[in-house]
């Protein structure tokens, strides 16, 4: 039987959904899944788009590559401490992007 180690599946088990949710708002423009995000922000659906879903899809695409690094190899016991700081950088720039958007006015 093909086994992999619990903490893999984790890892494999959240990106997948974090891909999926990252899909959804980035491809098909579901900004509700957007915690704060409605229509009476000064930022439009697309950029809000644009900006969280790629946010949400790197993440998802990370946490992939670290499943599959522990069900191929041993990987030091700070590695998912790492990520989660990658994690709190990408959404800190997520967040300064959005409060600092500007709409360039050529459309």
């Amino acid at each position: 039987m093909f086994g992999l180690p619990s903490a893999a599946l984790q890892w494999l088990g959240i990106g997948v959904l974090l891909v999926v949710l990252g899909g959804l708002i980035r491809f098909r423009g579901w900004t509700f899944l957007i915690a704060g995000y409605d229509e009476t922000s000064p930022v439009p659906e697309d950029a809000a788009a644009n900006i969280v879903g790629n946010a949400v899809l790197r993440i998802g695409l990370s946490a992939l590559a670290l499943g599959a690094l522990i069900a191929l190899a041993e990987v030091p016991s700070y590695l998912p401490a790492v990520f989660g700081i990658v994690i709190v950088v990408a959404v800190g720039r997520s967040l300064y992007r959005l409060r600092t958007y500007e709409s360039s006015g050529v459309r």
